[in-house]
């Protein structure tokens, strides 16, 4: 009996640790989204840049949807350990991206990625290492 107890612990203990690292590649796909909408938007300084160049903003669109899949999946509890990102800040976006692939807020959008993206990024990069 007190094997089969050592071995329950052990199981729970790998699983914590797989579903703690499962959520950590949630966390990992929304920075790596956020780094990709930055880095195509890097060097504009305009919204009329970013809706003229279709292939930048449709880059953006689909990644603001990983942004909200991932963000919708992560497990309440990982968020509240990890508090120091500012969660909120996802949700102030998902307005603009729930119609998914229709109805996008250009003018939103834009201020998203230049005033708030930067910031949680480095709020994220802080979780990863």
């Amino acid at each position: 009996m007190v094997f089969f107890n050592k071995l329950v612990a052990l199981f729970a203990n790998r699983m914590n640790y797989k579903m703690e690292d499962l959520e950590l590649n949630k966390i990992k796909a929304i920075y790596e989204a956020i780094n990709k909408i930055l880095q195509f938007t890097k060097d504009m300084v305009s919204i009329e840049e970013l809706e003229s160049n279709l292939m930048a903003w449709d880059a953006v669109k689909m990644n603001l949807v990983v942004i909200d899949e991932m963000d919708s999946k992560i497990d309440a509890e990982i968020k509240e350990h990890y508090n120091s990102v500012d969660w909120h800040k996802i949700k102030e976006a998902k307005p603009y991206v729930n119609s998914k692939y229709l109805g996008f807020d250009i003018e939103e959008i834009w201020l998203v990625i230049k005033e708030k993206m930067p910031d949680f990024k480095l709020q994220l990069e802080r979780v990863l290492v």
